[in-house]
This record gives structure tokens, C-alpha cells and sequence, in this order.
């Protein structure tokens, strides 16, 4: 595995004005050395492939970051942004409450899909680094969004029933 990390390392195959798909299977294991920072991220990127359906690299051109400091510029707040799905689909994320850094650079904000009052959107960030999840039960739809490089993120298909392994709650007691 390289030790220095590729930017962009995946042709694109879709894009749109905010985004950019990248090709390739994201849980094969040439295209996971790709993505990889270290072979221990390698390894957990290999033992989820059971519990995702699907994984897709996909370059954001605006962060929530860049969107948030743009607005507090123009003495605005965002109310609402584009997030990126697989293979070309977009979301639009309606922001019901912020909880930002003043300066903008970090922060999470919380909300749902426009038009899913059953959905579920929680993104946080620091710089060009996001993380996200989206839940939409009405649309069987379940995201999980890591964070690679900036302006870089994995989006993840994920079974909610699945994705998590471990249990809730003391691991000490059993209730």
C-alpha cells in the first residue's frame, strides 16, 4: 500500500455541478488499497463489506464548510444543502438546527430530506472533511458518508439491521 496518500485517486464517471461518482467497485480490494490511508483502514474497509450493500467515492466541489462560511459572508444562514447518494443521485438536505464553530470551519447540522418528514439527515464537519448519515425509511434509503480527503468522501449503502455491530447499552450487564 502506497504511504503516500493519492488525492482523487478514482476516475470520475458522473457528474454535476456539486459532484463528481467515481467508477469502480469501492468494496473491491484493488480499488480499497486505493482508498485506503493504512492497511488497518484497508482491513475494516474489507471486514464491512458484509455488512454495506455498496460503496462509492465521490469528490464534493462545495463542502458544507465552503457553503457555510459563503453564506455567513453574505450575513446568511444555510438552510439547506445538496448531498451526494450513489451513482449520480442527489439529495437535498433541509437544515433544522446547527450547531456551527463561529468561525464556520467545523460544526454538525441536522435535518431531513425536503419532502421525507420520516427522514433523517445528520452531517458533521471540520474543514474540507465530512461525515454524514441519512436515513429514510419511507424511500429504503440508508446512507453512511466517511470522510477521506477533503472534498473526498466514501458514501456507504448500508443495513441499518447490520451496519452496527455490537450491542447498546453496558456490555457489563445484560438486561
Amino acid at each position: 500500500m502506497p504511504t503516500e496518500v493519492a488525492l482523487r485517486p478514482l476516475p470520475v464517471s458522473v457528474t454535476s455541478d456539486t459532484h463528481e461518482w467515481t467508477e469502480g467497485d469501492a468494496s473491491d480490494l484493488t480499488v480499497i488499497q486505493k482508498l485506503a490511508h493504512s492497511p488497518d483502514e484497508a482491513v475494516r474497509m474489507i471486514e464491512e463489506n458484509d455488512r454495506i450493500h455498496r460503496r462509492q467515492l465521490v469528490y464534493r466541489n462545495e463542502t458544507a464548510s465552503v457553503a457555510i462560511q459563503r453564506a455567513k459572508a453574505e450575513g446568511k444562514t444555510v438552510d439547506r444543502l445538496t448531498l451526494p447518494a450513489l451513482d449520480g443521485r442527489e439529495l437535498q438536505f433541509e437544515v433544522a438546527h446547527a450547531d456551527l464553530d463561529p468561525s464556520g470551519f467545523s460544526g454538525s447540522l441536522a435535518g431531513r430530506l425536503v419532502g421525507q418528514p420520516d427522514s433523517m439527515v445528520i452531517l458533521s464537519f471540520r474543514g474540507g472533511r465530512e461525515a454524514f448519515s441519512v436515513s429514510s425509511p419511507s424511500e429504503n434509503l440508508h446512507l453512511q458518508a466517511d470522510p477521506r480527503e477533503p472534498g473526498e468522501i466514501i458514501v456507504k449503502s448500508i443495513d441499518p439491521a447490520t451496519y452496527v455491530q455490537g450491542r447498546c447499552g453496558n456490555p457489563d450487564h445484560d438486561h
